[in-house]
């Protein structure tokens, strides 16, 4: 193998290996909805982490303001309000805030609501500013 081909794989190498290490830093946080609340009512987050939305009690559910979830038992066929001991778990993916609110308890202004922040990781993650 000469030289240059194995600079252009070492090169490559390095790219996968930061992609993986990019997709790893992903967290899991968990909002639970208790009573008639959410807690924590809002959330910042990082591009690409997964918020767990969790039932500890009371008839729930959580559906985004701008409709893209609605979940409960889960996000497809079991979406309404249920007083069944339920988690789902949603990626974030979308830079922005992300209104929810209990359908049972709340609506799009008022009531049972939370607030997720997603935030670029990039322009947080290592940035130091200055004193």
């Amino acid at each position: 193998m000469r030289a240059g081909s194995i600079v252009r794989w070492r090169d490559l190498w390095a790219v996968v290996l930061a992609c993986a290490a990019g997709s790893a830093q992903a967290t899991v946080h968990v909002v639970t909805a208790n009573g008639m609340t959410f807690s924590p009512s809002s959330l910042t987050i990082h591009q690409g982490d997964i918020v767990r939305f969790v039932n500890a009690g009371g008839l729930h559910n959580v559906r985004a303001d701008d409709d893209s979830f609605r979940c409960a038992v889960d996000c497809s066929l079991h979406n309404a309000p249920s007083a069944l001991q339920w988690q789902v778990s949603r990626r974030f993916d979308r830079l922005g805030e992300i209104g929810y609110y209990c359908e049972q308890h709340g609506d799009q202004s008022s009531g049972m609501r939370g607030l997720i922040i997603v935030i670029d990781r990039v322009f947080v993650d290592g940035f130091d500013p200055a004193p």
